[in-house]
Order: structure tokens, then C-alpha cells, then sequence
């Protein structure tokens, strides 16, 4: 798996596995099949993927549980964990509380990129970005960033905080342009690390990813993760339910696509919508 460096030094693999509703929804699923899903995750472990994303909101714990599962065979320090603290947990001894109880969940002593989930103008960003800091300090996590982050949360968030801010995870995708406006060249101006979730769903058919899939031999899925993945400063992560997924997802690492063909995808794919309609930036 390649990694993606920014001037600062912060590294990370440029395509990882997600794993959203691993465990249920928001709550855990009674009937889930966890030994099915911690297959999955090894599968993509053995096929060279090494990033897994998962949050503590997800199925309320229980991807975590599953992720944790399914690394305890392999080296630690190959594999790179990110976590995120849900948006009732942002004060800050509930952050404090909410990675320490992440990395038990994970049955590791460290995370590698912790990341704030969602918005919650209740809480003072600044205390959040106190405890964030605490976190590194204490080396419980390596880095940390935001997750749908309109640009000026993401400057008082960075103003708030001793340590770098070194990622917005944001809904991107040839469909989804929305950070697109403002948000992302400012990050690259500003060594920051922009990975896009759901960077597959609701990518509709056209005449344009059907040309480029004949000139590629390629499927649509890695079209759409190759023009993320030839853009500068950005990474991704997609679901990881199927190894048929996984080996489609890691075979869109060995495409590059042309500047032409990157140009056309950004300026003439149809139907670009500039607002997310899962979660907008805030």
C-alpha cells in the first residue's frame, strides 16, 4: 500500500478500509455476523491494505470490538488505526474517557490518527482541542484531525490546538464536490491531509466513466477511487464487506489516470452536487 506524505512528515496510507454499519448502525446489531466481518478485515489485511477506520459511534462500540478482533494476529506497528470520538463526548474529560475507551475496545495501547466526528456547537472547541492535545502528549494517539469541517472550523480548531491538525475526513467524490469550493485548496496550501469518505455511493453511470473504464480496463469503482487517489494531499476509504470489494478497491491504486482524463472528471463529470446530502460541512 502507498502512503501519502505531507511537508510536515505526517504519513498515512493513501486507501483504507472503512467500517461503517460493521456491528449494526448507530446500535449493535443482535444478529450481526461478527466472524464474517472479521474475515473480511483480514482478508484486506493479507491483501496489503493496512489503514482501518472506525469511530466509537459505530454500532455503539462494536466496530471497534471487531476491528480489534481482527488485528490481534498481526503486527501492530504495520497497521494504522484511526478513531473518532462522537459528537456527545467532545468536553473534555469525556474525550479523555472516550479514546480510553477506544483503545481497549481496539486492544491497543495507541492510535494512530484520532479524529473529532461530528459538530457539536454545545461544547467550546477549544476544550475539545485541549483534551486532543492531552491525547498526544500522552502518546495515547500519534495525530489528530476533524471530520466535516467547514473551513473556518477548521482554522479556530487549529488556532485551539498545540498540535498540528494534520486531516479533514470529509464526504468527497466525483458526485460530492462540496469541499471543493474553499475548503480543499486552502488544506493543500496549508500541508493538510484531505481523506474523503463515501467516496463510491451515488457516483452515477455516464458516457464519460464508460469511455474511461474501456481506455483503463477498468470498473467504475477504481475510476472514481483513481481520480481521488491522483489528487494532491488526498487519500480515502471505502467498505471493506466483501474481498471481491477489497481487491476491486486495491487494484484502483495501480491506475494512473492522465492529466486530460483527471480534468474531465473534474470539470465534466454530470450531475456534481455541492452540497453533501449525508452530512454537509459545518
Amino acid at each position: 500500500m502507498h502512503n501519502k506524505t505531507l511537508h510536515c512528515g505526517f504519513s498515512m496510507p493513501e486507501l483504507g478500509m472503512g467500517t461503517w454499519q460493521m456491528g449494526g448502525r448507530l446500535e449493535r446489531n443482535p444478529e450481526n455476523d461478527d466472524a464474517g466481518q472479521i474475515a473480511a478485515l483480514r482478508a484486506g489485511l493479507d491483501l496489503g491494505f493496512t489503514l482501518i477506520d472506525t469511530a466509537e459511534s459505530y454500532a455503539d462500540g462494536k466496530a471497534e470490538e471487531l476491528v480489534g478482533a481482527a488485528i490481534r494476529p498481526y503486527d501492530r506497528e504495520r497497521l494504522f488505526l484511526t478513531s473518532k470520538v462522537w459528537k456527545n463526548h467532545l468536553a473534555y474529560d469525556d474525550v479523555l474517557r472516550a479514546a480510553e475507551n477506544s483503545l481497549k475496545r481496539l486492544g491497543t495501547d495507541y492510535l494512530d490518527l484520532y479524529l473529532y466526528h461530528q459538530v457539536n456547537d454545545e461544547i467550546p472547541l477549544s476544550e475539545t482541542m485541549r483534551a486532543f492535545d492531552r491525547l498526544v502528549s500522552e502518546k495515547m494517539v500519534r495525530n489528530i484531525g476533524v471530520s466535516n469541517f467547514a473551513l473556518e472550523r477548521f482554522k479556530r480548531a487549529q488556532a485551539y490546538a498545540e498540535h498540528k491538525l494534520v486531516i479533514n475526513q470529509i464526504h468527497y467524490s466525483l458526485a460530492v464536490r462540496e469541499g471543493e469550493q474553499e475548503l480543499i485548496p486552502w488544506l493543500r496550501e496549508n500541508d493538510v491531509m484531505i481523506q474523503a469518505w463515501r467516496p463510491l455511493r451515488g457516483v452515477p453511470d455516464c458516457a464519460l466513466l464508460d469511455s474511461l473504464r474501456k481506455k483503463y480496463a477498468a470498473g467504475k469503482a477504481q475510476i472514481a477511487l483513481a481520480w481521488l487517489l491522483g489528487q494532491e494531499n488526498v487519500v480515502t476509504i471505502a467498505a471493506s464487506n466483501s474481498t471481491e470489494h477489497l481487491r476491486e478497491n486495491l487494484s484502483a491504486t495501480g491506475i494512473t489516470l492522465s492529466p486530460s482524463d483527471m480534468t474531465k472528471l473534474s470539470s465534466d463529470f454530470p450531475e456534481q452536487r455541492m452540497i453533501s446530502e449525508a452530512i454537509p460541512l459545518r
